[in-house]
């Protein structure tokens, strides 16, 4: 099947657009069928070595979706896609004429992928209801400040702010290429506002490490909730001209159109 492009989107520069959807409303056959042709050969290994049918669900949504998103920018097919690494292991784009990057989280109710051009970005999604022992994980990863901003909360909102920091550190580290083998209290972050908007950007980082990570001005931080269970963080290197982004919403529903 092909997809024509009759508008694509605009990506500006200063956006990041923040794609979601929710795997578990894939359910029709002929859907997941087609969504499977789109992935590569080795894609399609990767995701039949899951070892759950709901783990494989998943990663097929994924990567399809991330397929279907690309598309919407570049006049190519989703299927024809190609991908490869960086030194570090983060996936990245082979074959478009535009500089997307772009990164990917999951749980199982919601799947994220943050598109911006040029720029090292990473994401990553966490519900804040989840029930974890969130006093002695920030103990073993999180800096001194971190633990006392968490105790310093209302007892019904030290949760929220745990998988703020927590989802804050991944974004980070996942945009820098290195993911969390750093180790997550390598990074110190100051959330400086209460929630009161959809988005909370007055965030501030520290390296608490002589590491290989680029300066600490240049990177943009934010977090965001896409509704009352999940927070998102995202973090991109914008390099020395630092500015404010602009965050789009988008739900990859749509994109169910595509495909039935």
């Amino acid at each position: 099947m092909d997809i024509n492009h009759p508008s694509l989107l605009t990506l500006p520069n200063h956006s990041i657009h923040l794609w979601h959807i929710n795997p578990q409303q894939i359910k029709d056959a002929n859907q997941i069928n087609y969504l499977q042709t789109l992935l590569s050969s080795d894609e399609q290994a990767r995701v039949a070595r899951y070892r759950t049918p709901e783990a494989q669900h998943s990663a097929l949504i994924t990567r399809a979706f991330l397929r279907l998103i690309l598309s919407q920018y570049v006049a190519i097919q989703p299927q024809d896609w190609q991908f490869t690494v960086s030194a570090h292991g983060k996936p990245e784009i082979a074959n478009s004429t535009l500089p997307l990057r772009f990164n990917l989280s999951h749980n199982s109710e919601l799947i994220i992928c943050s598109i911006c051009l040029n720029h090292d970005i990473g994401c990553d999604i966490e519900n804040v209801h989840r029930k974890i022992n969130y006093t002695g994980i920030s103990k073993r990863y999180f800096t001194e400040p971190e633990q006392r901003d968490i105790a310093s909360q209302p007892s019904l909102l030290q949760g929220r702010r745990f998988f703020e920091y927590w989802t804050l550190k991944e974004a980070f580290l996942k945009a820098t290429g290195y993911g969390i083998s750093l180790g997550l209290d390598i990074v110190s972050f100051t959330i400086k506002s209460n929630l009161k908007t959809l988005i909370n950007d007055d965030i501030n980082i520290v390296i608490t490490d002589n590491h290989k990570i680029n300066c600490n001005d240049h990177w943009y931080h934010c977090l965001t909730y896409p509704d009352q269970k999940h927070c998102i963080a995202i973090s991109v290197n914008t390099g020395k001209d630092k500015r404010v982004l602009e965050i789009q919403h988008f739900s990859a529903e749509k994109l169910c159109q595509l495909v039935n």
